[in-house]
């Protein structure tokens, strides 16, 4: 209930930032980590904007074998997440500096398995979702997944992400509001 009366503030003070009228739901959580796939154990998740944290439960809760790594740039959700999620490492920051973000954690890109993102890139300025995007190709191997959401699949394909190969979409009606998770595979 903190969390969601966070997220409601946040969302009236900080709505460009924030990008949703409602928490990810856990329908939508747990649809976005299955698709994220088989994840070796000792590789690192990393998540993107995980707001109140309902992809950070689910990740924690589906890959205990793995380090869940969630970049955060509200200091409001980065403090909540800390207090509630401790098994994951959260760092306050933007994601479009994700590489350097990252090296100063200590951790080698070369042990990411899989990113998931529930950045809102449709509200975000173009030129930050576009280095968003360049920033996840950059730290993610060859072969390994990136799972976004949107709210709009036809407003999403104007990104076309260079350096990903795209999966069929799918449609969570059980969310508020109904969403589409994106799959991709980072491509050589």
């Amino acid at each position: 209930m903190r969390s969601t009366l966070a997220f409601f503030g946040q969302m009236a003070s900080r709505w460009r930032e924030t990008g949703a009228i409602a928490p990810s739901g856990p329908v939508l959580a747990k649809a976005m980590v299955r698709t994220v796939g088989p994840v070796a154990p000792g590789q690192i998740i990393v998540e993107l904007g995980p707001g109140t944290g309902s992809f950070t439960k689910e990740l924690i809760r589906r890959y205990p074998a793995n380090r869940v790594v969630a970049i955060e740039f509200n200091p409001i959700f980065v403090n909540n997440l800390r207090r509630d999620m401790p098994a994951a490492l959260v760092i306050e920051g933007c994601a479009s500096q994700l590489p350097r973000l990252l090296h100063q954690a200590g951790i080698d890109c070369r042990q990411v398995g899989a990113v998931v993102s529930g950045l809102p890139l449709l509200v975000l300025p173009e030129e930050l979702s576009a280095g968003i995007l360049h920033a996840v190709a950059e730290i993610l191997p060859h072969g390994r997944p990136f799972v976004q959401f949107t709210y709009s699949k036809k407003r999403w394909e104007r990104f076309s992400p260079r350096g990903f190969q795209a999966h069929p979409s799918r449609r969570v009606w059980l969310n508020f509001p109904p969403a589409v998770i994106l799959p991709f595979t980072r491509a050589c």
